[in-house]
């Protein structure tokens, strides 16, 4: 390298330190934002040694010089000051005289700015940062601080989405939507644009706005964790971050963590709880701002909403409206066409789950179904049987006799009906599955006591509470430790799903939705779904939770029978994996105010019998009435004297026919309409009894019977994904060279860069084109020619592949891998290779046998970048590195193509 060349290597890494890209000229785009050109183009055709650029516009140079030249002589200075005079007019520049100059001979560093009075080449330390050239300069963009992205420290899909959503800022789009799979580190992300904008723009109060408040605790956690700094400090204590815990927030408040709901009381001067209450429980209410909000309108630079898909439509979406300057940015793995319009459309990242799955950052599932026959078909209540019925309103349970035979549908089970027979079956058939079919590559220890960690999703608190007891039953545990509830209602549910994430003795939790979505449990091995989901968004944020990447030894940290978490069970109990799912739309605008039936009937009994409140009275009477036995219906005619059918009726028909005086208001008489309802509100017994009618029952059998219809791996998934890699080797034999060989097996040899290229190439077009999950699934669907791996070192042999093709190019009738016979394989070869080999011979060719049994054929030279000095023995023993080449062909082509060279 000639001594110049040496004093740009080192200026080139002056300039990335400072946060400067340094680029050659056909490298250049103008949506960088701070970039240092090599021989950037001025006029004349002269070229200064680097052009800089801000946020696409000329400020500067830098003119570099050898090691041995001084760069305060008066020559290099003076060149330097013309070419800031020789900016080409075809460039975009701040100046017509670029401010900027720098000259460096690696050793020494001078600065010269020509806006300063009496300007002078001074001496400095470092290149100025592109914020202290924005602040030297006065220059008055928003963005033109931010320095260039190093991609260290980040994923791709994290690179991409800060560096696409500045470049979209400085567009001018004031929305933004990050698509990110889950696992795929959103918050993370989220952090660092906050970091970043914060840090190098004038940015300084920043929303991030969560769906509930447990995952806004989680939230503040990765603030705190968070160290790709300049400094490497955590960022909350560079910059102060508040969780909205009361009604004020604190003056030196840079980012504050909160949900949409807590902000709108903030917003209207309410007291604010801080408790782990479920938002989405909160009842229905108006919307409506005060005239003087708590917050100015601009309080907020930047507004980053995670969970978008959910959480910022119908009603709540005044409080965004509201903080209109605000720059959005949403993030979601699950996005709506309602979503996509809201943030005009303005994806600037699209990291599917299927592209996380190919890159590693998560893992795939394998879906194993549980069929019963009362999950199936339903069943039936006999007469005579005994049953536990709860009152749902009152909580009241009493063990009634069923009168007569009362089929129930699969709809019914677990809403209303509860079967524990079925319940115990379906956990029953996992217990005895779990070793036995499902964790046996490689096959862990059956220990009960480290379980896989298993989450549950139970249809509601009840069907939850009654999982718990039974598994408890079912692994014959007393203690309340190895199953557990996290709901609303079981406590601290932040501290549990920590305890789940972390301790060996907390093995199965039970959840209906509070598990659901953004919560991080990466030893997770098992999603059972005893629900069925409707909801496209909603099952793949459930599924989700499976998908997260885990170490070995964090993983056996929590489960010390595990090896490694290379994929996650997906079971299946109700056929969620087996229809398709819906797109739910959230409201266009605002939606009508929910009322309770208990509001409804306390406002009617006190006089507000309104037309709206009348037809909405009318419309939950005739609902009960349909729903209810005919004793039920008996039941309230008594109390109230008059049957709801009759009521509905009446009220009906009235409005229908205008026959109704014009309601004012509730101090008006009102006699007509009010005789309408006489019989609900003179009679409080009837009021309360519509509403345990309205709550409905659960008739829980004692015990129910239930019997198992099928178990294990979807047939119809394996069948799928073994004949698209049938058809994928077909289609592609004659284009690439791994699978060329392969096909014409004429001894060839099938080296390591080849097998890993083609593994590549399987991955990207199809996830579950993976060596393990492709066994897998052959041996779903043809068990009997299917050998499973015994050992670790046999499951990850490169070479897998070679006869994952032979299979599905029907070459060999047995599907089993390499590696185990690679030591029988290499005995055979040294009795029937050709010339003799010595005992050296047979010692190093020995240890080269595994290699080749997992890799595919190795050459000296790829032998000697691992390992030099067993490449010199190799060519020392075989008297050249020629033959030793050939030793090397005729072992793989034994181990490989069983063929003697």
């Amino acid at each position: 390298m000639h001594p110049e060349e040496q004093a740009r290597v080192v200026i080139d890494r002056m300039f990335e330190e400072a946060g400067w890209k340094v680029v050659d000229r056909s490298g250049y785009a103008p949506n960088m934002t701070a970039v240092a050109v090599k021989e950037g183009m001025m006029k004349g055709n002269r070229e200064a040694d680097y052009l800089l650029f801000l946020n696409g516009k000329a400020i500067g140079i830098l003119e570099a010089k050898r090691a041995e030249i001084a760069i305060n002589a008066d020559g290099v200075q003076e060149q330097a000051v013309i070419y800031t005079r020789s900016c080409p007019s075809w460039c975009q520049a701040w100046f017509p005289t670029l401010p900027i100059a720098y000259v460096s001979n690696s050793k020494d560093l001078m600065f010269y700015n020509s806006r300063q009075g009496n300007p002078e080449f001074e001496f400095c330390n470092r290149i100025h940062t592109p914020k202290e050239i924005a602040q030297i300069l006065e220059l008055y963009d928003e963005y033109v601080g931010l320095p260039t992205l190093s991609p260290k420290g980040l994923r791709d899909c994290q690179f991409e989405a800060i560096t696409e959503l500045e470049k979209s800022f400085r567009a001018g789009e004031s929305r933004a939507l990050m698509v990110l799979a889950t696992g795929a580190g959103k918050t993370y992300t989220a952090c660092l644009a906050a970091y970043r904008m914060l840090s190098f723009t004038p940015m300084r109060h920043i929303l991030f706005l969560v769906d509930r408040n447990n995952l806004g605790k989680q939230a503040e956690n990765e603030f705190g964790t968070f160290r790709l700094t300049e400094t490497g400090d955590p960022f909350n204590t560079i910059f102060t971050v508040n969780r909205l815990k009361s009604s004020k927030i604190p003056n030196d408040s840079n980012v504050l963590i909160s949900t949409i709901q807590r902000l709108f009381s903030l917003l209207n001067g309410e007291e604010i709880e801080d408790n782990d209450e479920d938002d989405e429980n909160i009842k229905d209410r108006d919307i409506e701002l005060p005239e003087n909000p708590n917050l100015p309108s601009d309080f907020f630079d930047m507004i980053v909403i995670d969970e978008c898909h959910r959480s910022i439509y119908g009603n709540w979406r005044k409080v965004l409206d509201y903080f209109s300057k605000a720059k959005l940015i949403g993030l979601t793995a699950t996005p709506i066409p309602e979503t996509k319009a809201f943030f005009n459309n303005n994806i600037i990242v699209n990291y599917t789950l299927e592209k996380s799955i190919v890159d590693g950052v998560n893992v795939d599932s394998r879906v194993y179904r549980i069929k019963t026959q009362v999950t199936e078909n339903g069943g039936a209540i006999l007469e005579g049987e005994n049953v536990k019925k709860e009152t749902r309103y009152t909580g009241q349970v009493q063990t009634v006799n069923n009168k007569e035979t009362k089929n129930y549908t699969r709809e019914e089970l677990n809403r209303s009906i509860v079967n524990p027979a079925q319940i115990k079956l379906i956990l029953e058939t996992y217990r005895d599955a779990v070793y036995t079919e499902m964790f046996t590559d490689s096959q862990r220890e059956p220990n009960m006591d480290y379980l896989p960690k298993t989450l549950i999703f139970a249809l509601n608190e009840s069907h939850a509470t009654n999982i718990v007891q039974i598994a408890k039953e079912v692994f014959c545990r007393k203690d309340n430790r190895f199953v557990q509830k996290i709901t609303y209602s079981s406590g601290d549910s932040n501290e549990l799903i920590r305890q789940f994430r972390n301790d060996k003795d907390f093995r199965i939790a039970v959840t209906c939705t509070l598990v659901a979505t953004g919560t991080d449990i990466k030893p997770l091995e098992v999603v059972m779904f005893m629900r069925d989901v409707a909801s496209e968004s909603l099952y793949i944020q459930m599924k989700g939770r499976g998908v997260r990447t885990i170490g070995d030894e964090q993983l056996r940290n929590v489960t010390p029978n595990a090896y490694s978490k290379d994929c996650f069970f997906l079971i299946d109990a109700v056929g969620v994996t087996e229809h398709e799912k819906t797109i739910v739309s959230p409201p266009d605008g605002p939606s009508t105010k929910l009322i309770s039936l208990k509001e409804l009937l306390e406002k009617i009994a006190h006089g507000n019998v309104s037309d709206d409140y009348l037809r909405l009275l009318a419309s939950r009477l005739s609902r009960i009435n349909h729903k209810c036995e005919e004793k039920e219906r008996a039941e309230f005619t008594r109390l109230a004297n008059q049957s709801m059918m009759e009521i509905a009726s009446n009220i009906f028909t009235a409005l229908e026919n205008n026959a109704l005086p014009t309601y004012i208001n509730v101090n008006e008489p009102n006699t007509e309409r009010k005789a309408l309802v006489r019989s609900i509100t003179n009679h409080p017994d009837a009021r309360t009894y519509l509403l345990i009618l309205n709550a409905g029952f659960v008739e829980t059998l004692m015990p129910g019977e239930d019997t198992l219809i099928s178990k294990g791996f979807s047939q119809e998934e394996a069948k799928s994904t073994t004949s698209a890699f049938e058809n994928y080797c077909k289609e592609h034999k004659d284009e690439i060279e791994a699978l060329r060989l392969i096909y014409n097996n004429n001894g060839e040899p099938i080296t390591y860069a080849m097998l890993k290229d083609l593994e590549n190439k399987l991955k990207w077009v199809n996830s579950k084109f993976n060596k393990s999950l492709l066994w897998n699934s052959y041996t779903i669907i043809n068990p009997q020619s299917v050998k499973r791996y015994s050992t670790r070192d046999e499951k990850e042999a490169l070479t897998n592949i070679i006869q994952l093709v032979r299979f599905a190019f029907h070459q060999i009738e047995k599907l089993e891998s390499l590696y185990p016979s690679a030591g029988q394989r290499f005995n055979l070869w040294c009795g029937q290779i050709q010339r003799p080999l010595s005992s050296k011979q047979i010692e190093l060719m020995h240890e080269i046998q595994n290699f080749i049994a997992s890799n595919g054929y190795c050459a000296i030279t790829e032998i000697k970048e691992n390992d030099k000095s067993l490449a010199a023995q190799l060519i020392k023993a075989f008297a050249g590195k020629e033959m030793a080449n050939e030793a090397l062909s005729s072992l793989a082509q034994f181990i490989i193509y069983r063929k003697v060279a």
